[in-house]
């Protein structure tokens, strides 16, 4: 099965408009309250990729908005605090400043994920897709757990050579996850967040009708 074969499909996919909506309840950090306060103008809100991408000129606003639309419900463990702790958080306000609209290495995304407690590729890939960061030239696009689990169904043949993938070795595989979608989504002519976004709902779910 290809994923060409669904590109009418994926063409429609209205990737600006995916939404979570997020409960205030479930975000109470201490170090960070009264900010996150000015966010929730009322105790439910719904973000979704437009509200992101729109974001980008407060690096601080799109921080937390990314890691509430990530993680609706602000996820398991500290990760979340350890990020927003006010140290890190102003090392992650730099480190993201320098990537807004830019080109930076493979080399450069490691180096920086490692200097933040909490912050691995899954969040990391989330920043650098809303701030339509470059790596190698190719657009930077989402890798998470769901994305992992869909490449290694092995349901799509233009993934294949991407099998094997873990969240262990996502790192290493992540500037060629990059060439790959970036390379398809040229090839038929639909946006890398289409693709993705298309692998995130349905990578699991589709089969070949035999």
């Amino acid at each position: 099965m290809r994923i060409e074969e669904f590109v009418n499909f994926i063409r429609e996919i209205p990737y600006k408009n995916h939404a979570f909506d997020i409960y205030k309840e479930k975000w109470k950090i201490e170090s960070q309250q009264e900010y996150i306060n000015q966010i929730f103008i009322k105790e439910i809100i719904t973000l979704n990729r437009f509200n992101l991408f729109n974001s980008t000129d407060n690096i601080k606003e799109l921080i937390f908005k990314t890691l509430m639309w990530g993680y609706p419900t602000k996820g398991r463990g500290k990760n979340i605090e350890n990020i927003l702790e006010n140290k890190n958080l102003k090392k992650l306000i730099r480190i993201l400043e320098s990537y807004k609209h830019n080109e930076i290495s493979i080399s450069q995304l490691r180096k920086d994920i490692k200097e933040i407690s909490g912050l691995g590729l899954s969040t990391m890939t989330k920043f650098t897709h809303f701030l339509k960061t470059t790596i190698n030239g190719n657009r930077a696009i989402i890798l998470d757990s769901q994305i992992i689990a869909a490449i290694n169904t092995g349901r799509f043949e233009e993934l294949n050579q991407l099998k094997g993938i873990s969240y262990n070795n996502a790192i290493k595989k992540y500037d060629e996850y990059l060439f790959v979608i970036n390379d398809l989504s040229n090839k038929i002519n639909v946006e890398v967040d289409q693709i993705e976004m298309f692998l995130f709902i349905f990578g699991r779910t589709l089969s070949e009708i035999n």
